[in-house]
């Protein structure tokens, strides 16, 4: 397993790590890391991958965030909320990093941000399928607003471009911590050419979150979400 720091500009108050993970490989030293309740979730998985994947993750997220509050990563206090997103129980330390995480295939990300700068972070990583376009009608009208469809039709290349546009929803949704299959058409998703994201949210609790596409492993699409907080004058 390899723990890579993100080297592409992010915006401010944001740190973003990519995992890469070896999907045969033994827990390893993941396992100490880990709270007897998460060394129990990931034995329950059916698939070894999923186990490791799971482990591996969750622990690199404590040691990351254990770095800052100066504690075992074990001891790192975390929970999850209505919507099952993991955060950190502040307590009385206005420290506490804001958080998310995403893996799909051999790879994770892992987005840390300062609570000082930001309100809410999201991320999204998703291995590209190039049949998943089979029942493209159907998957379109499901998850994308009528502009998107437009656009996404448009495109010379139709995975691609519905992949940027499904990777930025996502990291927004993560971002507003809310459930996806009931949102998917509340946020429009566009791309530029400099891979920025407009984001297009019908809802104005969600107003201000921001996106941007990041440079992810060949077969791969991600990107970022965040709301940065206003500073005082």
């Amino acid at each position: 397993m390899r723990l890579v720091p993100w080297h592409d500009p992010l915006p401010p108050g944001i740190a973003l790590h990519r995992l890469d993970l070896d999907l045969a490989a033994e827990d390893g030293d993941a396992w100490s890391d880990l709270t007897p309740d998460e060394r129990a979730r990931a034995n329950r998985f059916a698939r070894r991958a999923d186990c490791v994947r799971f482990a591996h993750t969750r622990a690199a997220v404590r040691r990351l965030i254990a770095q800052r509050l100066a504690c075992r990563p074990a001891e790192v206090p975390l929970r999850a909320d209505a919507h099952g997103k993991p955060f950190v129980e502040a307590g009385s330390d206005n420290a506490v990093p804001l958080f998310n995480i995403s893996h799909a295939g051999d790879h994770a990300l892992i987005a840390l941000a300062d609570p000082a700068r930001v309100c809410c972070v999201g991320v999204d990583i998703e291995a590209c399928a190039r049949d998943l376009m089979a029942d493209a009608d159907a998957l379109l009208a499901m998850a994308f607003t009528a502009r998107e469809q437009r656009e996404i039709r448009s495109d010379a290349d139709l995975p691609r471009a519905f992949y940027r546009r499904w990777v930025g929803k996502e990291a927004v949704l993560k971002a507003a911590g809310v459930g996806m299959a009931e949102h998917l058409q509340s946020i429009g998703i566009h791309p530029d050419a400099h891979g920025a994201l407009a984001v297009d949210c019908a809802v104005p609790a969600w107003a201000g979150i921001e996106a941007m596409a990041l440079s992810a492993p060949p077969g791969y699409a991600a990107a970022l979400a965040w709301h940065t907080k206003e500073q005082p004058l």
